[in-house]
C-alpha cells in the first residue's frame, strides 16, 4: 500500500470563518460548509472540492477570498509527473494529410523554407474538412485519435512541427497548437 503525502499550495477557496473571525495568515482553519469548491483563482474554474471538517492553512487573504494550502494523502497510482497523462488533458493540433511519402517530403520542404503551415494545409491537405481551417483539428485527448498520430502529437511542444507520421489514412505532418 503506497501512499504519498501531497501538499497542494495556491488553491483559492471562499472565506473560512472560525468562530466568526477569519484566521490570520499561517493559521489553521476548517471548512464549515458541507462542500467547498477549490479554484485556481478567485471566481476561476472549479478544480476540486473540500468536505466539511477539512483543515487548511491560510496563505493569503483578499477581498472575499482566502488562498489556502491543503495537505492530504493520495495513492501513488493516482499521481503522475507528466501533466499530459491527467484524465481529461487535451491538446490542440493542426495537420496536413497527404497520400504519399514523396508528397509529405514536399510539404516539409515548403515548411522548412518558411511557408506558413496554415497556408500549406489549405492548399495541399487531402483532409478537406481541416484544410479549410488551416489544418486545425481542434482539441482532443488521449484515446481520441489513431495511436501513431496521437503518440507524435502529444510528444510535440507547442509550435513544433513533426516529421511525417504514417497512418491508415496517409501521411500526416502535425503541428501542436496548444
Amino acid at each position: 500500500m503506497n501512499r504519498n503525502k501531497l501538499t497542494i499550495p495556491v488553491l483559492m477557496i471562499g472565506f473560512f470563518w472560525l468562530s466568526g473571525v477569519l484566521a490570520a495568515q499561517g493559521g489553521k482553519v476548517y471548512v464549515k460548509v458541507k462542500k467547498e469548491n477549490l479554484r485556481q483563482s478567485p471566481n476561476g474554474e472549479k478544480i476540486g472540492e473540500l468536505v466539511s471538517g477539512s483543515q487548511v492553512e491560510v496563505l493569503e487573504k483578499r477581498a472575499n477570498w482566502t488562498k489556502v494550502q491543503v495537505t492530504a494523502w493520495v495513492w501513488d497510482g493516482s499521481l503522475d509527473a507528466d501533466s499530459t497523462q491527467v484524465d481529461g488533458f487535451q491538446i490542440r493540433v493542426s495537420h496536413i494529410l497527404v497520400q504519399s511519402e514523396a508528397s509529405a517530403q514536399l510539404v516539409q520542404d515548403r515548411l522548412s523554407k518558411g511557408d506558413a503551415f496554415e497556408a500549406v494545409a489549405r492548399e495541399i491537405s487531402t483532409d478537406k474538412g481541416s484544410a479549410a481551417k488551416g489544418g486545425d483539428l481542434g482539441l482532443f485527448g488521449r484515446g481520441d485519435l489513431m495511436p501513431e498520430f496521437e503518440k507524435t502529437a502529444f510528444a510535440l511542444k507547442v509550435g513544433q512541427v513533426s516529421k511525417a507520421v504514417k497512418t491508415d489514412l496517409g501521411y500526416h505532418i502535425i503541428k501542436r497548437i496548444k
